[in-house]
């Protein structure tokens, strides 16, 4: 590099730029093979060198894809097979194939991918490239490992293995021999998958591959417990679980890019936990629970918020604008292109082509800036998760019960914390329950029951008692006589309404006890601080935003139909009755309410930053598969340039809020992807990355009338006093829950129970 600089060379220092990235990518430096790939192609760019990109534009790809973001890593392979094709190199071409193939066996698409694999196969033989044969095979033994092809699977590890190991390919003898551990593992060759590892774990050692370096030691801790070795057993899981904390600080990108990364790499944390209580050893159980619970959230919470768009060039804000209007415009063009009497199919399937890409290109640019300004990374791992006698500050009488659970492959795990004896450790009782129930298994029980509720069926009681029988009955005798319930979920239990779930006596929970949900414990202690030190930074009485019954022009409610075909986005003027009450119970002198054109979304980001009470009461739009595109409808902006009307998840994320409280009067606020380790990512997340330590959002398709009545009586409950101090928030829905469910008409769940307390519930 320092030679080629003195020399400017541009087309050298390019290629070094890329090499410097692709050993940084070996070694798990995800951040800085980002910084050089993105360095290497915007040279490689200005200079026109097409060959050369579609190498950095496959290593770029390949880093995304290792960080979960697979539409994003797709996007760079597809560029650059597309690049490779116009040069008509075929030795890129094969690597990007690899790639392509490795993208969609991780979406499921396993012939497409073995089609890529061959393929690749195929050229690297013709072209006497050995090495990207051994990857080649490589990868279709993991596509049939993936669909329980064992022997297949070995058969193809061991062919490349073997042309690794002549080309002394370190880095894929080590990948190679990790799953070749794996597959011994799954056939039951327990000592064979032990020998394995431990070669896989010696190399990945010596040339500081850090991949291997948490897999490996995972195979073989459960190798170990499998063999009646139990402290091996946790040495492995210790040693898995080490790897992945110092992995995660080398991450590129920003919160989306950490939490797709840790995603995948919860199961050493899980096998730990199996193997801890087995030996009784809860307190430890707990900890590791709590290690491998929201850690993406618990770092965006500790980090000063130092926020992008103060950070970005003029250039970069230039360009944030061009991505922006591109987006605008193109979701312009297609609501108008619906709106035609005679709809151009083949139109609107390239605009829709055409707005999938700028989404993709956008989340691009984000990615890079985060690689451009190192300053800007979340600081991670350097926050402590709490321990058993810092729970206790959670615990504000013995009337609360803390209730964590874990949800793995073949059981689950909760963890009750209350308020003990005096001999008890730091004044905190732990117990700890196993629960004879399968990851798969619940979550059929839970989904089930969760779509009874929401379409109003009246046989919805025998579930709502397994599910209770499941989950609270063992600890039954823990929560004698607690009020106050703080549930940390995992898994589908983060779509459970709990309570809705009936006790022995036929009583809803909700009826003895007030609940609020946390993403962990250790969330929940910073939750729980970042309230009080807003309560302490602004005036006693709270201030509400409060926006409701937007005006929706024709473009946006066609542009959501389009998208979302059982879509309806009609009048609210419930949420329109809603919002001014509100403004009459906070006050006019504290209380900004805006309806109908005045609802916009660039009124609310203007406005939301500085108030301590923000209330939406509008239409809100569930993205399963992209959760970050999860949106609340608003009113466009008078010209309709700036902003769309469609207030999205990773829009939220960029705000800077400064309220205690945010309620999603919409429906299904409360959905989106569980994502393993982090718990619930859509709308909720994204407010919490916003700097809200307290959210009411709502579970499935809410009833305007009902969510009214539900909302009005919740805020008189927080402005009421109750013994000279305001009353819990939890304690607030509660109420208001309960006065419905006891009311003739709105008694079925469905009216009462769809929204639920998320943070601090204080």
């Amino acid at each position: 590099m320092t030679l080629s600089e003195k020399l400017e060379n541009k087309l050298l220092t390019a290629d070094t730029l890329s090499k410097i990235g692709s050993v940084n990518y070996s070694q798990g430096n995800y951040g800085l093979a980002l910084a050089y790939y993105h360095k290497s192609l915007r040279l490689r760019e200005a200079l026109g060198d097409k060959a050369g990109m579609v190498t950095t534009l496959t290593g770029i790809g390949n880093v995304h894809f290792v960080q979960r973001s697979t539409d994003l890593a797709l996007e760079y392979f597809q560029r650059s097979l597309a690049l490779g094709q116009e040069v008509g190199n075929r030795r890129p071409i094969a690597h990007t194939l690899i790639g392509l193939g490795v993208a969609y066996r991780d979406r499921g698409d396993y012939a497409l991918a073995l089609e890529h694999f061959e393929k690749s196969l195929k050229f690297s033989e013709e072209l006497g490239e050995r090495l990207l044969a051994s990857y080649a095979l490589y990868q279709i033994g993991f596509a049939n490992q993936v669909r329980g092809n064992y022997d297949l699977a070995l058969e193809y590890y061991r062919k490349s293995l073997t042309l690794k190991e002549a080309l002394n390919e370190r880095r894929g003898i080590a990948e190679t021999l990790n799953d070749i551990a794996t597959v011994q593992y799954e056939q039951g060759n327990y000592r064979s998958a032990l020998e394995t590892a431990a070669r896989a774990v010696a190399i990945a050692r010596e040339i500081g591959f850090r991949e291997t370096l948490w897999e490996a030691p995972t195979t073989a801790g459960r190798a170990h417990r499998m063999l009646g070795q139990p402290e091996q057993s946790r040495h492995a899981f210790e040693e898995a679980i080490a790897a992945i904390e110092d992995f995660r600080t080398q991450v590129g990108g920003g919160e989306q890019e950490l939490q797709r990364f840790f995603e995948n790499k919860v199961s050493p944390y899980h096998a730990m936990i199996e193997l801890l209580a087995a030996q009784n050893d809860h307190r430890e159980a707990l900890a590791y629970a709590e290690r491998a619970k929201s850690r993406v959230l618990l770092d965006v919470l500790q980090t000063s918020s130092a926020r992008i768009t103060k950070a970005m060039t003029a250039q970069e804000q230039e360009q944030e604008r061009r991505l922006r209007s591109e987006l605008v415009s193109l979701n312009t063009q297609i609501s108008r292109e619906k709106q035609r009497q005679q709809i151009e199919e083949t139109r609107l399937a390239d605009l829709n082509a055409r707005l999938y890409k700028a989404r993709l290109e956008y989340e691009a640019f984000h990615a890079s800036l985060y690689a451009a300004h190192p300053e800007l990374r979340v600081q991670r791992g350097d926050v402590k998760t709490v321990t058993v006698e810092e729970t206790a500050r959670l615990l504000p009488d013995a009337r609360t019960a803390l209730l964590e659970y874990v949800v793995t492959d073949e059981r689950t795990y909760l963890f009750v914390l209350t308020i003990g004896s005096d001999i008890t450790r730091g004044g905190v009782k732990l117990q700890s329950h196993t629960l004879a129930i399968k990851r798969k298994d619940l979550a059929e029980q839970v989904t089930a029951f969760r779509q009874q509720l929401a379409k109003r069926d009246l046989t919805f009681r025998p579930a709502a008692s397994k599910l209770y029988d499941l989950l609270l009955s063992p600890a039954r005798a823990d929560l004698n006589g607690k009020q106050t319930l703080v549930v940390v979920p995992d898994g589908a239990l983060w779509e459970l309404p709990f309570q809705t779930l009936l006790d022995a006596q036929g009583r809803y929970v909700i009826e003895g006890h007030a609940l609020s949900y946390a993403p962990s414990l250790t969330v929940l202690r910073e939750m729980t601080n970042l309230r009080r030190r807003k309560t302490n930074d602004k005036a006693t009485s709270a201030n509400l935003l409060a926006i409701g019954n937007p005006a929706l022009g024709q473009e946006t409610v066609e542009r959501v139909r389009l998208v979302y075909r059982d879509e309806r986005l009609d009048p609210l003027p419930e949420a329109e009755r809603e919002v001014k009450t509100l403004g009459q119970l906070y006050g006019a002198t504290r209380s900004k309410v805006y309806i109908g054109s005045e609802a916009r979304e660039d009124r609310l980001k203007s406005e939301a930053e500085s108030v301590s009470v923000l209330h939406l009461a509008t239409h809100g739009i569930l993205n399963n598969v992209s959760p970050m595109y999860s949106q609340l409808v608003l009113a466009q902006s008078a010209s309709g340039a700036s902003e769309d009307g469609l207030l999205e998840a990773w829009e939220i994320m960029q705000l800077d809020l400064n309220a205690d409280l945010v309620v999603l009067s919409a429906c299904e606020t409360g959905r989106g992807r569980v994502g393993a380790g982090e718990g619930m990512i859509g709308l909720t997340w994204a407010f919490f990355v916003a700097g809200t330590p307290t959210m009411v959002v709502s579970q499935w398709k809410v009833e305007s009338a009902s969510t009214t009545r539900l909302m009005l009586e919740f805020h008189r409950n927080l402005q009421s006093k109750m013994e000279k101090s305001q009353i819990s928030k939890a304690k607030a829905l509660q109420r208001a829950a309960v006065r419905m469910l006891r009311s003739a008409g709105t008694r079925h769940p469905f009216y009462w129970a769809g929204f639920i307390l998320v943070g601090d519930g204080g």
